[in-house]
């Protein structure tokens, strides 16, 4: 059991890096897999009886002008109640997104700081976010952190007061093939359904 613990009354906000996510799912299933992740599903499972004051996606988008593939994923997660952060900032010579992983930080801190949240769930294996996770702990909050065994190290993992291993958590759901964003990571978005799972090291939050 984890020193610093939870309430079941506490106030949670998600923080997503999406591509990070669902990149890893895409590794673990395959790229022709019919099988995708269900971010509904993940963030309802993570949240458990847990008020879910709001969850933050972040991504980027294209140039103005350019074909912008991930428009329909921002759509959908929105109609959802994601609230969608896309960074118009994709370097389309280099092909990777820019200002992405600052933006998330940045929302994290600030929430933390204006007490907006008692417990924060980071979805990313990306240690990046290690700085970040630090400064809201340090503002008397607990951080929760979620990933791919396949995308996370030893040292994210141990960066918030809880991991939750996602391989072993019902997130993944049958999606259409064919439904695909860019950088070929499915979207594979569902409606509610119920599932719960006990994250590694810690007591189960069950969905109500």
């Amino acid at each position: 059991m984890a020193l610093v613990s939870g309430r079941r009354d506490d106030k949670v906000m998600m923080f997503i890096d999406i591509r990070n996510i669902l990149e890893s799912a895409q590794t673990l299933t395959g790229p022709n897999s019919p099988v995708g992740l269900d971010l509904y599903l993940m963030a309802r499972t993570l949240a458990g009886s847990r008020e879910l004051v709001a969850a933050y996606v972040f991504d980027s988008r294209m140039p103005f002008g350019a074909d912008d593939t991930s428009q329909r994923l921002h759509d959908r997660l929105s109609y959802l109640g994601f609230r969608v952060i896309a960074r118009e900032a994709y370097d389309l010579v280099r092909k990777e997104q820019k200002e992405v992983d600052v933006a998330m930080a940045c929302e994290m801190v600030v929430h933390a700081l204006r007490d907006h949240y008692d417990t924060a769930i980071v979805v990313s294996g990306d240690r990046d976010f290690i700085p970040a996770i630090q400064q809201v702990q340090m503002a008397g909050k607990r951080v929760e952190v979620a990933a791919f065994r396949n995308a996370v190290g030893s040292a994210m993992m141990k960066a918030g007061d809880a991991f939750y291993e996602l391989d072993g958590m019902p997130v993944l759901s049958m999606s259409n093939p064919a439904a695909e964003i860019s950088l070929d990571v499915a979207d594979s978005v569902a409606p509610e359904t119920d599932g719960s799972a006990a994250p590694a090291g810690e007591e189960q939050h069950g969905l109500q």
